[in-house]
C-alpha cells in the first residue's frame, strides 16, 4: 500500500476539520490550505470527493466553509483514504472476485489469501483510528510542547 500525497492531505483536511468540530462554525478551505500546507487546488479536488462521500458538508456565503457531517469518533482513516484511493491493496482479482483477472494465471492462484490477509491487517489498523483519536493525540502532543516560564 502506498499512502498518496492525495490520501495524506484528505486525511489533515479532515483532521483540521475534526480539532475545530465542537465550534459548529464552518473551516473556510483557505484556512485549512495554510494550516495543514495544503495547495488549495489541490485541497479544492479532495474537499468535493468528501463532500461526494459524506464525510464533510459545504456551508456558502461570507461565514462559510467546510464541516464535518458526522462526529470525528465516527470517521475513520481507513474511511477517508478509501475515499480519495479506493481498496488499501489494489489488485483487479481482488476487486473484482474472479481470480484470474489480468494475471495470465489459472484460477488458482497461491498468493491471493496473502493479499486478502494484507489488506485485512491494513484495513484493521486504519479502520480503528478515528479522528476523535487523531484530535486527541494532536492536542496532547500540542500541550507538551508548551513552555512555561
Amino acid at each position: 500500500m502506498k499512502v498518496s500525497a492525495k490520501d495524506e492531505y484528505a486525511c489533515s483536511a479532515v483532521l483540521e476539520l475534526a480539532l475545530n468540530y465542537d465550534s459548529e462554525a464552518p473551516v473556510r478551505v483557505q484556512d485549512i490550505a495554510q494550516r495543514q500546507g495544503i495547495p488549495m487546488k489541490f485541497l479544492f479536488q479532495i474537499m468535493q470527493i468528501l463532500k461526494r462521500v459524506d464525510v464533510v458538508r459545504s456551508k456558502r456565503g461570507t461565514e462559510g466553509g467546510y464541516v464535518l457531517t458526522r462526529h470525528p469518533s465516527q470517521i475513520t482513516v481507513g474511511e477517508v483514504i478509501r475515499s480519495m484511493s479506493g481498496p488499501f491493496v489494489q489488485l483487479s482479482c481482488l476487486q473484482t472476485g474472479n481470480l484470474g483477472d489480468d494475471c495470465g494465471k489459472p484460477t488458482t492462484c497461491h498468493f491471493r489469501p496473502i493479499w486478502t490477509e494484507v489488506d485485512r491487517a491494513i484495513g484493521s489498523i486504519l479502520n480503528n483510528i478515528t479522528f476523535e483519536e487523531l484530535v486527541r493525540r494532536t492536542r496532547m502532543n500540542q500541550r507538551q510542547l508548551m513552555y512555561h516560564i
